[in-house]
């Protein structure tokens, strides 16, 4: 397993059907996960959304 040091970058490759399920869980947060994660979430989510 890879101990990962901010800053870092990393390229995963990962198929539209596996990207959806992470858009979603990402969205979760908001609901089930800890307060200080939802706004790393949220800027998450959206740096993953297409682009125009």
């Amino acid at each position: 397993m890879a101990k990962l040091m901010p800053p870092a970058t990393v390229n995963v490759e990962l198929t539209p059907a596996e990207l959806a399920l992470v858009r979603r869980a990402l969205g979760l947060v908001h609901n089930f996960g800890d307060p200080d994660d939802w706004e790393p979430a949220e800027r998450l989510r959206e740096d993953l959304e297409p682009g125009e």
